[in-house]
């Protein structure tokens, strides 16, 4: 494929002043004023919480501000509602424990080079690579965690256009059931939605089988209106042409009948080590009480 003739931004891009992200900075009311007096007011806002060692830094509460358009408040909550789920994680990963090989022998995970028409990157997550006889699903959050915490926290333009995500549950079997515990989902909607500065554009459940029902009738209640409207489930016997009215197939791996190589879609569990020590370093901010819990914990040694 040519790509000087495709005619999506690339993933790796950074620019907010590109003529194709403009129209997204304005949506979200940003610009040189609104930033530096939102970031102003919610610093000052964030410093006056009790009991919390916050990030001060613009690059980390930029992302905050972009998730909730430039709102202050609504920023503020989601702040705190990020460092609450933080300890949350804490507790989920305690036990949680992989080798540098093992975490990099996932590959679960990966993304297109190419962006959608609205910008936001397409994450894709593979269910049939993952047996879990033989993982948990919390190596396998921990992984999605510390990769899209990157994502979100290095790219504006990410923290501006969002994600559109596809969940492949082709393989999906008892043994995914099991490991789909209701606790571990309400902690992966709590911080996803809720906790995270990520704005989710859709979620697309692609190859879905009958056994999944139950998965997604636990997760439905969790899910506000907005979200509900965002979520499109397609079965494993419908084929691809629904999907490409959606997504076009020239960002598409081949696997769901797209036009791009494996070679060419993007991996970041080689990274493993690098994305945790940035996370970590994040990771550390937050409530006074568990602070010195967050600051040892390591999940990939």
């Amino acid at each position: 494929m040519d790509k000087s003739m495709i005619p999506f931004l690339s993933l790796e891009a950074t620019d907010i002043d590109d003529p194709s992200v403009l129209p997204y900075k304005k949506e979200i009311n940003e610009s040189h004023e609104t930033r530096a007096r939102c970031l102003e007011e919610l610093r000052n806002e964030i410093k006056n919480i009790k009991d919390i060692d916050p990030c001060l830094d613009d690059s980390f509460l930029i992302a905050f501000l972009r998730a909730s358009k430039f709102d202050t408040q609504k920023a503020l909550q989601r702040m705190l509602n990020y460092y609450q789920q933080c300890d949350v994680l804490l507790h989920a990963f305690l036990k949680c424990s992989l080798s540098l090989q093992r975490a990099q022998s996932f590959n679960h995970l990966f993304f297109s080079p190419y962006r959608l028409k609205n910008n936001s990157l397409l994450l894709i997550a593979i269910n049939k690579t993952l047996d879990y006889r033989t993982c948990t699903f919390a190596e396998r959050f921990y992984l999605e965690v510390i990769t899209v915490h990157r994502l979100l926290l290095e790219n504006p333009i990410n923290q501006m256009c969002g994600v559109t995500c596809i969940f492949d549950l082709d393989g999906f079997n008892i043994h995914s059931l099991r490991a789909c515990t209701p606790e571990w989902l309400r902690i992966l909607v709590n911080f996803t939605l809720n906790a995270a500065p990520c704005r989710v554009k859709a979620v697309y459940l692609v190859n879905s089988a009958p056994i999944f029902a139950s998965i997604f009738n636990i997760v439905n209640p969790l899910l506000s209106k907005k979200i509900r409207d965002r979520v499109f489930i397609h079965s494993r016997n419908e084929g691809w042409k629904k999907l490409h009215a959606s997504i076009p197939a020239e960002i598409l791996p081949k696997q769901f009948g797209g036009e791009i190589s494996d070679d060419q879609m993007i991996y970041y569990t080689q990274d493993v080590q690098k994305m945790q020590e940035k996370f970590l370093k994040t990771f550390a901010f937050g409530s006074l009480k568990h602070q010195s819990k967050r600051k040892s914990m390591k999940v990939i040694c």
